[in-house]
């Protein structure tokens, strides 16, 4: 699908195309998109046929699936198979690898996972058979962790005895940091994640455009908020300036919402975290308060694991934006949508996904 092929966007899509190739000039940059959501539109609708050859988009670590180390998944596998637990997740989870199976290979060997759209689902099945042990799988960024802290402050004050959570909850800006001082993948600006954004407010960039004087613009999801965001982006590079910009602000605010900020605060506490590709980097997850420990599932039951990544599989560096899903040796081979060995061609978010989906 061509945006130009479109009639109702075509003449804005021009438009702004151009103005983005007159920004950029004669320069070089790489600029990364965050968020896998903004990482499909951009292969969907082939943006970056729109842009100029030296205009390089590199797709970063945005994706929760992706990002979330190969051990959690043996964690679930083991609760659903040795523990006899009732598994709740969001459906995309299903079909990620772990070192031995994926949970939808853990049904088949008699596993009780059952996908969800929302964590009070498991909250009313616990509820409803109080006998059995039921763990809810929280992975995700800033975005999802208000409704998990809701769903366990729920659990808490209902008194609901059977029910945890498999916390593997993520924050963006110190995996940004992480990326900017390793400097492996020469990053120049970051178009940020709507989503994330508009849950902790574009305030938690600041620090970071100042320290590491680079800039980064707030996107959106459509096609046309991604160009408006990469225009602002290229405008500050040329111009040598570092700001922290917001082209989503019909979602977006320097604030962000402060209700779902106070439940973060209130369940969870930072604390140094694993991503895939990026290692332990501090203050990047969150954990769940000593308060609320009894919903904690890695507190709860004694998990045994013997984690391993997938040889060959080279998902680390194309979440660090060091490579791309061409650059794999198994893409589009060994590893494909319907048999994949690594999380960036599982999640509808991943890269890899976005790349086989659309023929990069």
């Amino acid at each position: 699908m061509n945006l130009l092929n479109d009639f109702r966007n075509a003449k804005l899509a021009r438009k702004l195309s151009a103005a983005i190739a007159d920004a950029v000039g004669d320069r070089t940059f790489s600029i990364m998109e965050v968020c896998g959501g903004q990482t499909h539109t951009i292969y969907k609708y082939k943006l970056r046929e729109m842009l100029p050859p030296n205009l390089r988009l590199v797709s970063g670590p945005g994706c929760p699936v992706c990002v979330t180390p190969i051990e959690y998944i043996d964690k679930a596998v083991f609760l659903g198979l040795e523990e006899g637990a009732s598994i709740f997740t969001f459906g995309d989870l299903m079909r990620v690898p772990g070192t031995t199976m994926s949970l939808e290979k853990a049904v088949a060997e008699g596993a009780d996972v059952q996908p969800v759209y929302s964590p009070f689902q498991s909250l009313e099945f616990a509820k409803a058979n109080p006998c059995q042990q039921v763990v809810f799988l929280g992975i995700g960024f800033e975005t999802t962790l208000p409704g998990i802290g809701l769903v366990i402050l729920e659990a808490q004050k209902a008194g609901v005895e059977n029910f945890s959570v498999l916390l593997s909850a993520k924050r963006v800006p110190p995996v940004l940091e992480a990326l900017l001082s390793s400097g492996s993948a020469e990053i120049a600006g970051f178009i940020t994640p709507g989503h994330v954004t508009s849950i902790i407010g574009t305030k938690a960039y600041d620090a970071l455009c100042c320290t590491y004087n680079v800039p980064m613009v707030v996107g959106g999801f459509e096609p046309l908020d991604l160009l408006g965001a990469i225009l602002d982006l290229v405008r500050e590079l040329a111009g040598e300036r570092s700001g922290n910009l917001n082209a989503y602000k019909r979602a977006v605010s320097w604030e962000g919402n402060v209700k779902a900020q106070r439940v973060i605060d209130e369940v969870f506490i930072e604390k140094d975290d694993e991503l895939r590709g990026l290692g332990m980097i501090p203050k990047a997850g969150y954990g769940i308060r000593e308060a609320f420990a009894q919903f904690d599932a890695d507190r709860r039951f004694e998990i045994v694991t013997d984690s391993h990544e997938p040889k060959g599989c080279i998902c680390g560096e194309i979440l660090c934006g060091i490579k791309g899903p061409s650059d794999c040796p198994m893409f589009g081979k060994a590893c494909t949508p319907d048999s994949p060995v690594g999380s960036c061609m599982v999640s509808a978010e991943g890269a890899c996904n976005a790349a086989f989906l659309y023929k990069d």
